[in-house]
């Protein structure tokens, strides 16, 4: 689910959404958590684990990346506690990565703008500073990131259109030639430090330009780079200036309703509404909607123009113009600049006797604790006696804003520890005294395989303390922070807030352990009970939500509506 975004479509740095990769800084939020990736809102799967399996497989053998990456998306849901799965998972990942960033006229403005000697300084920047931060240090040892930035290039040099746009396409036997000496001789260099790894990508690089026209050298040391990141984990990742600057960060992202777009061949598209979402519950948008219009210019100029109208809201609102279907009108659709981050809120059961209310928290920002007092007490005057609070396709978001959130529920009980290299994250532990002014309401939450980030540092909070019950199926597993470690080779001033030429990593400084000393990443939190039907979770939460009511001795039958789902 950041866009693995998101890993949900999660794919964040490269995704095809009209909002670029927010970069939290640090005196914002000192444990910024990223969405990953992903590109499109993650869906239950039809297709049984064999099918899935078969397409993921066929999809690799021909190249397809983002199919095999969504297949094997799936089976990830299905069967989390797989290695193998989990290892394919990552690898396509990381194809999908690179076919994106090879593509992106940001990408190759920065490369084709760059001299050799700055972009092996950036390579050394990186081999140099991330083992010092990184989560595990003995895994970003400079050896390690010299064998990620070999491998990623070994993919590059496999691509047809990263020839084409940076070789001038090569002879097939010298590139043969070249890509078995690197997997043969190069990815087994010693390298001891970052002296080491500038040292021999040079030396690379000009055994590349005796064996054939390179024409952009730069894009060598850059990808290099790029694999040294994304070799270690699924979320750590090397931002180009274009992605993480000034200006991309001032392009609104429409993924907080739910919404996401992309560019194709017949113009800009919903490439995804997330169910249950803002957008999902308020609009009439579906997936695969043809945008006309955004803020009331064409979208005839691609994506571009569509994230620059974006820039540019009318009357406090973002305004998405439908292109008409038929003789019909064209449909207008008006976004809120701000997305509430608790909606949906009700009672579920308005003519009970025990009633039950709702909430659906969609992401976590630093609002959202008020936005759920405000919620909770309106439900407490409408009767609400117990509530289920909904954390289905919640990503996460702040990941402090997620602690102050378990605060406001949790009495007294420690809500998640924090462990890696850095002093600010080195067994820090976040833990809640609220007391008599945290909500003593019984509460259900909803949970399912997008849950994921902050809303799972809830969730397990929660589950730990016995302050919850859990319904649904088990959550993504993306226990992790990440943190925008600044690059600063390329940049006249260093010190200075304006926008840097260097880049930027987004890399992983920490795990969250639960609070009974599980650990969350690649785990997920599983509910008490499970429910694979999207429809009747919110049944059983309520049966459920029935039961924690004082006095209570039996599941009291009910019937309740679903909220809808986009489809």
């Amino acid at each position: 689910m950041t866009e693995w975004a998101t890993i949900r479509r999660l794919g964040a740095a490269v995704a095809l959404v009209l909002g670029a990769v927010g970069v939290p800084t640090l005196a914002a939020d000192p444990f910024p958590t990223s969405k990953p990736a992903p590109p499109n809102p993650l869906r239950p799967a039809k297709a049984s684990p064999a099918e899935l399996r078969e397409i993921a497989e066929k999809a690799e053998k021909a190249g397809d990346w983002e199919t095999a990456f969504n297949a094997y998306c799936h089976l990830f849901v299905s069967d989390r506690g797989s290695p193998e799965l989990r290892e394919k998972l990552n690898a396509t990942l990381r194809r999908v990565q690179q076919v994106r960033r090879h593509r992106d006229p940001g990408f190759q403005q920065f490369v084709t703008g760059m001299q050799l000697g700055g972009s092996l300084d950036l390579f050394a920047e990186v081999v140099q500073k991330v083992p010092s931060v990184y989560v595990e240090r003995d895994r970003a040892v400079a050896q390690n990131l010299w064998a990620y930035a070999i491998e990623e290039l070994d993919r590059a040099l496999g691509n047809p259109a990263f020839r084409q746009t940076f070789l001038d396409n090569p002879r097939s036997d010298k590139l043969e030639q070249l890509r078995l000496s690197l997997r043969r001789d190069w990815a087994k260099r010693t390298i001891a430090d970052h002296k080491d790894a500038r040292t021999a990508l040079r030396q690379l690089v000009a055994a590349m330009q005796d064996a054939f026209t390179v024409r952009v050298p730069a894009v060598i040391a850059i990808e290099c780079a790029c694999g040294a990141c994304s070799g270690l984990d699924e979320y750590t990742v090397f931002l180009t200036p274009q992605l993480q600057g000034a200006d991309a960060s001032n392009i609104p992202d429409l993924s907080a309703a739910g919404l996401y777009l992309g560019a194709t061949r017949s113009g800009l598209v919903i490439q995804g509404v997330a169910p249950g979402s803002w957008a999902a519950l308020h609009t009439p948008l579906r997936r695969g909607d043809r945008i006309a219009k955004v803020n009331g210019r064409t979208t005839d100029t691609g994506s571009a123009g569509a994230a620059e109208a974006l820039r540019n809201p009318l009357d406090g609102f973002q305004q998405l113009e439908l292109a008409p279907q038929g003789d019909g009108p064209g449909v207008v659709v008006r976004l809120p600049l701000t997305i509430p981050t608790v909606f949906g809120i009700k009672v579920v059961n308005p003519a009970g006797v025990d009633k039950i209310g709702y909430a659906r928290i969609g992401s976590f920002a630093t609002t959202t604790p008020r936005e759920l007092d405000d919620a909770l007490n309106a439900l407490k005057i409408n009767g609400a006696r117990a509530i289920v609070l909904d954390l289905r396709g919640n990503h996460g978001g702040s990941f402090l804003a997620g602690v102050e959130t378990a605060r406001r529920l949790l009495p007294a009980g420690l809500i998640v520890t924090t462990q890696g290299q850095a002093p600010e994250v080195d067994n820090q532990v976040f833990s809640s005294s609220s007391g008599m002014s945290a909500h003593d309401i019984p509460i259900v939450l909803l949970i399912d395989a997008e849950t994921a980030s902050a809303a799972e540092v809830l969730a397990a909070a929660l589950k730990d303390n016995n302050r919850a019950t859990l319904v649904g199926m088990p959550s993504f597993g993306k226990g992790t922070v990440q943190y925008p470690l600044r690059l600063v080779t390329l940049d006249d001033d260093p010190t200075s807030k304006r926008p840097q030429k260097s880049g930027t990593v987004r890399l992983t400084i920490a795990k969250l352990i639960a609070p009974r000393g599980g650990p969350i990443n690649g785990v997920g939190i599983s509910p008490h009970y499970l429910e694979a039907d999207y429809g009747e979770q919110l049944n059983v939460a309520v049966e459920k939500a029935i039961e924690l009511l004082p006095g209570s001795m039996m599941v009291r039958p009910i019937s309740v509506e679903p909220e809808p789902v986009a489809p």
